[in-house]
């Protein structure tokens, strides 16, 4: 097993991925690390080679600069004798069971990548929808189970070298991860999904934090480069030889990284870069994407590009942009004691009214449609797009995440949203859901690590995906089954898994209701 760190003016962060991998439970003679430095101005090649001279398992490398990690990645992958290689961030860390599992499930799958349950600093969803479970065999998953397309993977060594998949290098290079990914993908690797053995902590730090210099940014709206790397990742996409991955790619690329400058980013910009953006994306619409992919694209997506591809681009931008402020807020309303240790979390969500916009009204003649401005609403019903006031498909999924480790779990829950009736007679989405906390078993069958969790609700409305805090008026410090009741203004309920025996506390062997 290598695992590959490039390093440029490497903060404290260095020292915090240094010490995971002293932590792993995969044996270290089973374990190499290279540490490769990308022409440093200051003490961190020396610092690497004091590193690695502390270890008889690292080797240190100082590398001319090259100004983007693809470079150090790619010599990496070279120098390496590992079965499997890992590209680490310098500032980023692995979990302690990370490598044995993943090395595992790869041995055991006979597979050429393994992607690991990956969770990001501060954003709460990220992984969320991938990692579910575990696959031996992830080829039947979107983009045969290589989302999130980060670098944060185990690769069989052999794969990467025999296929010739390289990073791209340049002094400056946007998503060089998605360029590396296209080159696996259209190998057709053999991927299994590591879902529950937490595996890569992407995190997020003063030292990342205003910088793209370590190749980490994902969204570069904004820059000068944006629409040329962007036109030169759809021509590299155009060329994979299977029709169903490369038009799985393209619709992948339309939905995440052209519509995204069409609505409310196009908002916030100037212009002269509002004209260049629908400019740059029509021709891209016309050089590489088929009208017939628009079908792959979330229904979002889709009519917003329906719109666009019939020269309403005005129509499509409010389109993307319509609902934007209808937020969810998120409410526990009880925590009950279910037995053994576990607890059932009940409660609702209601997403926020849009002034002089509702969701939906009733017809004089009794239909429930929804409610569109002109002359968005007239365009959408000429190409029969009008989107429909059915709220059956919109959800609530119960989350929860260990404050101290950032990992999240996705809760046995069920929910219900339906339109109510306001006082002014238009109709807004709301509903109820109940979730099931049982420490034994949470983490995809094994048990919770002690702390803090909090509750997450991911509140899922006509294509918009947000995911919000529990607000709740329950009493902080309430014990219920083996759940310690807490709250803060930042983060919302918690449930506190105590180390040991708790401090005295009251103690409900029933259940717990507000309001």
């Amino acid at each position: 097993m290598s695992v590959v760190i490039p390093t440029y003016r490497s903060g404290p962060g260095l020292d915090r991925a240094i010490a995971s991998l002293d932590a792993q439970t995969l044996p270290q003679d089973r374990l190499e690390v290279l540490l490769l430095d990308d022409g440093s101005p200051d003490d961190t090649a020396a610092r690497i080679e004091q590193i690695a001279a502390g270890r008889a398992n690292y080797r240190a490398f100082a590398l001319e600069a090259s100004g983007w990690p693809s470079r150090p990645r790619n010599i990496g992958v070279r120098e390496a004798r590992g079965r499997y290689v890992l590209f680490l961030d310098h500032d980023d860390e692995l979990y302690p069971d990370a490598l044995r599992a993943a090395v595992a499930l790869g041995d055991s799958a006979g597979a050429d990548v393994v992607n690991g349950k990956e969770v990001r600093t501060q954003i709460a969803r990220w992984g969320l929808a991938h990692y579910t479970h575990d696959a031996p065999d992830a080829s039947a998953e979107p983009l045969r189970g290589l989302l999130p397309m980060t670098p944060h993977k185990l690769y069989r060594r052999a794969f990467l070298v025999d296929h010739e998949v390289r990073f791209p290098e340049a002094p400056r290079h946007l998503w060089e991860d998605l360029f590396f990914h296209v080159e696996v993908i259209r190998h057709e690797p053999a991927v299994a999904l590591l879902s529950s053995t937490p595996f890569y902590h992407w995190r997020k730090t003063a030292e990342n934090n205003s910088t793209s210099s370590d190749g980490t940014k994902l969204d570069y709206s904004g820059d000068p480069e944006y629409w040329p790397y962007l036109d030169k990742l759809f021509r590299l996409v155009s060329g994979v030889e299977q029709p169903a991955i490369r038009d799985e790619l393209l619709a992948q690329n339309v939905h995440v990284r052209l519509v995204s400058q069409l609505g409310q980013r196009a908002t916030d910009a100037d212009d002269e870069s509002v004209a260049e953006a629908r400019a740059e994306a029509a021709r891209m619409l016309a050089t590489y994407v088929p009208a017939e992919l628009d079908a792959l694209l979330p229904e979002r997506s889709r009519v917003a590009i329906t719109l666009f591809r019939a020269g309403h681009a005005d129509a499509a931008a409010d389109f993307l942009r319509d609902g934007i402020d209808r937020k969810p807020d998120f409410t526990v309303t009880a925590v009950e004691d279910a037995g053994d240790g576990a607890v059932t979390v009940t409660g609702t969500v209601a997403w926020s009214r849009v002034p002089g916009q509702p969701f939906a009204r009733r017809t004089a003649a009794g239909e429930v449609v929804r409610d569109l401005p002109e002359p968005l609403a007239g365009l959408l019903a000429e190409h029969g797009l009008t989107p429909s006031a059915d709220v059956s498909d919109a959800f609530v999924d119960v989350a929860i995440r260990h404050a101290p480790t950032r990992v999240n779990w996705l809760l046995p829950s069920t929910s219900r949203v339906a339109l109510v009736e306001q006082e002014d007679g238009t109709l807004e989405p709301a509903g109820t859901f109940t979730a099931r906390f049982d420490p034994a078993t949470a983490a995809m069958g094994g048990a919770l690590p002690t702390g803090a969790h909090l509750v997450l609700g991911m509140c899922e409305l006509d294509g918009r995906t947000g995911i919000k805090r529990a607000f709740s008026d329950l009493p902080a410090g309430t014990q219920v089954g083996s759940v310690v009741l807490d709250y803060s203004a930042q983060d919302g309920l918690l449930l506190r898994l105590p180390a040991a025996e708790p401090p005295a506390r009251k103690r409900l062997l029933g259940r717990l209701r507000r309001g």
